[in-house]
Protein backbone atom coordinates (compact mmCIF):
# COMPACT_ATOMS: atom_id res chain seq x y z
CA UNK A 1 0.00 0.00 0.00
CA UNK A 2 2.74 2.44 0.23
CA UNK A 3 3.58 1.74 -2.71
CA UNK A 4 0.04 3.46 -3.96
CA UNK A 5 0.80 5.71 -1.65
CA UNK A 6 3.59 6.73 -3.11
CA UNK A 7 2.16 7.33 -6.57
CA UNK A 8 -1.43 8.67 -5.38
CA UNK A 9 1.46 11.48 -3.88
CA UNK A 10 3.18 12.02 -7.21
CA UNK A 11 0.39 12.48 -8.89
CA UNK A 12 -2.02 14.72 -7.50
CA UNK A 13 1.84 16.77 -7.39
CA UNK A 14 1.94 16.39 -10.88
CA UNK A 15 -1.84 17.69 -11.63
CA UNK A 16 -1.17 20.67 -8.88
CA UNK A 17 2.26 21.59 -10.79
CA UNK A 18 0.12 21.42 -14.06
CA UNK A 19 -2.61 23.53 -12.95
CA UNK A 20 -0.21 26.06 -11.50
CA UNK A 21 1.99 26.10 -15.13
CA UNK A 22 -0.97 26.34 -17.26
CA UNK A 23 -1.39 30.15 -18.72
CA UNK A 24 -4.77 31.42 -18.51
CA UNK A 25 -6.51 32.23 -22.24
CA UNK A 26 -8.38 35.30 -22.79
CA UNK A 27 -11.23 34.88 -24.73
CA UNK A 28 -10.52 36.08 -28.35
CA UNK A 29 -11.85 39.78 -29.23
CA UNK A 30 -12.39 41.55 -32.63
CA UNK A 31 -10.27 44.74 -33.42
CA UNK A 32 -13.01 47.99 -32.64
CA UNK A 33 -12.79 49.50 -35.79
CA UNK A 34 -12.65 47.35 -38.22
CA UNK A 35 -10.25 47.95 -41.46
CA UNK A 36 -12.32 47.28 -44.84
CA UNK A 37 -11.20 45.97 -48.22
CA UNK A 38 -11.68 47.79 -51.43
CA UNK A 39 -11.28 47.42 -55.42
CA UNK A 40 -12.33 49.71 -58.01
CA UNK A 41 -12.25 47.65 -60.88
CA UNK A 42 -12.10 50.16 -64.40
CA UNK A 43 -12.58 49.48 -67.98
CA UNK A 44 -9.21 49.60 -69.65
CA UNK A 45 -8.66 53.00 -72.10
CA UNK A 46 -8.78 53.51 -75.62
CA UNK A 47 -7.62 56.43 -77.06
CA UNK A 48 -8.38 56.64 -81.03
CA UNK A 49 -7.86 59.75 -83.50
CA UNK A 50 -10.76 60.78 -84.70
CA UNK A 51 -9.03 64.07 -86.96
CA UNK A 52 -5.09 64.70 -87.74
CA UNK A 53 -4.28 68.53 -87.13
CA UNK A 54 -3.38 70.87 -90.07
CA UNK A 55 -1.46 74.33 -90.17
CA UNK A 56 -3.10 74.72 -93.81
CA UNK A 57 -0.44 76.05 -96.17
CA UNK A 58 1.97 78.24 -94.60
CA UNK A 59 3.91 80.85 -96.89
CA UNK A 60 7.66 81.90 -96.20
CA UNK A 61 6.85 85.41 -97.14
CA UNK A 62 8.98 87.54 -95.09
CA UNK A 63 11.16 86.12 -92.25
CA UNK A 64 13.87 86.95 -91.01
CA UNK A 65 13.85 84.77 -88.22
CA UNK A 66 12.54 82.21 -85.85
CA UNK A 67 8.78 82.81 -86.36
CA UNK A 68 6.10 80.15 -84.96
CA UNK A 69 2.75 79.10 -86.37
CA UNK A 70 -0.14 77.56 -84.11
CA UNK A 71 -3.60 76.07 -84.03
CA UNK A 72 -5.18 76.13 -80.54
CA UNK A 73 -7.37 73.52 -79.29
CA UNK A 74 -10.65 74.99 -80.91
CA UNK A 75 -9.15 75.53 -84.26
CA UNK A 76 -7.96 79.27 -84.79
CA UNK A 77 -4.57 79.65 -86.31
CA UNK A 78 -2.10 82.23 -85.29
CA UNK A 79 0.53 82.71 -87.81
CA UNK A 80 3.81 84.51 -86.91
CA UNK A 81 5.70 87.49 -88.76
CA UNK A 82 6.90 87.10 -91.85
CA UNK A 83 4.43 84.23 -92.92
CA UNK A 84 0.96 84.05 -94.64
CA UNK A 85 -1.32 81.51 -93.61
CA UNK A 86 -3.98 80.17 -95.61
CA UNK A 87 -6.33 77.02 -96.60
CA UNK A 88 -8.79 75.35 -93.68
CA UNK A 89 -6.57 74.65 -90.59
CA UNK A 90 -7.81 72.11 -87.83
CA UNK A 91 -6.63 70.88 -84.39
CA UNK A 92 -6.47 67.37 -83.64
CA UNK A 93 -9.42 65.50 -82.15
CA UNK A 94 -9.38 62.20 -79.98
CA UNK A 95 -11.63 59.78 -77.86
CA UNK A 96 -11.21 58.16 -75.20
CA UNK A 97 -13.45 55.31 -74.08
CA UNK A 98 -13.22 53.85 -70.32
CA UNK A 99 -15.25 53.63 -66.78
CA UNK A 100 -18.11 56.41 -66.52
CA UNK A 101 -17.10 59.62 -64.36
CA UNK A 102 -13.85 59.05 -64.43
CA UNK A 103 -11.35 61.35 -64.88
CA UNK A 104 -8.59 60.47 -67.36
CA UNK A 105 -5.01 62.55 -67.43
CA UNK A 106 -4.07 63.80 -71.14
CA UNK A 107 -0.10 63.88 -71.91
CA UNK A 108 1.86 64.51 -74.65
CA UNK A 109 5.25 64.98 -76.11
CA UNK A 110 6.91 67.26 -78.86
CA UNK A 111 8.06 65.26 -82.08
CA UNK A 112 9.19 66.12 -84.93
CA UNK A 113 7.28 66.63 -88.97
CA UNK A 114 9.75 65.50 -91.65
CA UNK A 115 10.01 66.74 -94.84
CA UNK A 116 8.79 64.29 -97.66
CA UNK A 117 11.25 66.20 -100.04
CA UNK A 118 14.53 66.45 -98.72
CA UNK A 119 14.04 64.75 -94.42
CA UNK A 120 14.78 68.20 -92.76
CA UNK A 121 12.69 68.52 -90.00
CA UNK A 122 10.58 70.92 -87.64
CA UNK A 123 9.73 70.45 -84.17
CA UNK A 124 6.03 69.88 -83.61
CA UNK A 125 4.93 71.28 -80.27
CA UNK A 126 1.70 69.74 -79.01
CA UNK A 127 -0.69 72.30 -76.96
CA UNK A 128 -3.48 70.31 -74.99
CA UNK A 129 -6.91 71.19 -73.11
CA UNK A 130 -6.98 73.18 -70.44
CA UNK A 131 -5.86 71.08 -67.13
CA UNK A 132 -4.52 68.38 -69.48
CA UNK A 133 -7.54 66.21 -68.87
CA UNK A 134 -11.23 65.05 -69.19
CA UNK A 135 -14.06 63.42 -67.62
CA UNK A 136 -15.36 60.40 -69.35
CA UNK A 137 -19.15 61.00 -69.57
CA UNK A 138 -20.08 57.05 -70.19
CA UNK A 139 -18.55 53.76 -70.17
CA UNK A 140 -16.86 52.12 -73.18
CA UNK A 141 -18.50 53.96 -76.14
CA UNK A 142 -18.73 56.33 -77.64
CA UNK A 143 -16.43 57.62 -75.42
CA UNK A 144 -15.68 61.40 -75.02
CA UNK A 145 -13.52 64.06 -77.68
CA UNK A 146 -10.95 66.15 -76.96
CA UNK A 147 -8.85 68.46 -79.12
CA UNK A 148 -5.03 68.98 -79.45
CA UNK A 149 -3.35 71.89 -80.94
CA UNK A 150 0.13 72.84 -81.27
CA UNK A 151 2.81 75.24 -82.93
CA UNK A 152 6.06 74.35 -85.06
CA UNK A 153 9.18 76.37 -85.42
CA UNK A 154 9.76 77.80 -88.32
CA UNK A 155 13.05 80.39 -89.73
CA UNK A 156 15.19 81.15 -93.00
CA UNK A 157 16.77 78.20 -93.26
CA UNK A 158 12.86 75.86 -92.91
CA UNK A 159 12.48 74.40 -96.96
CA UNK A 160 9.78 74.02 -98.19
CA UNK A 161 7.59 71.05 -98.69
CA UNK A 162 4.88 68.86 -97.11
CA UNK A 163 5.94 68.01 -93.23
CA UNK A 164 4.31 65.04 -91.78
CA UNK A 165 4.33 63.06 -88.34
CA UNK A 166 2.95 61.41 -85.77
CA UNK A 167 1.40 63.47 -82.87
CA UNK A 168 2.72 61.21 -79.58
CA UNK A 169 -0.62 61.73 -77.10
CA UNK A 170 -1.27 59.00 -74.51
CA UNK A 171 -3.88 59.03 -71.66
CA UNK A 172 -4.02 57.27 -68.43
CA UNK A 173 -6.86 57.02 -65.14
CA UNK A 174 -6.29 59.93 -62.81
Amino acid sequence: MTKFARLATVAATLASVALVATPTLAAPVGATTPATAKAQIVRPLTLTAKQNLDFGTIVLTAVTGATNVAVSTAGAVTCGVGLTCSGTPKQAIYNVAGTNNQVVKIYSATSNLVNAADSTTIVFTPALPTGASVTLTNSGAPGTDFNVGGSIALGTTTTDGVYTGNMNVTVDYN
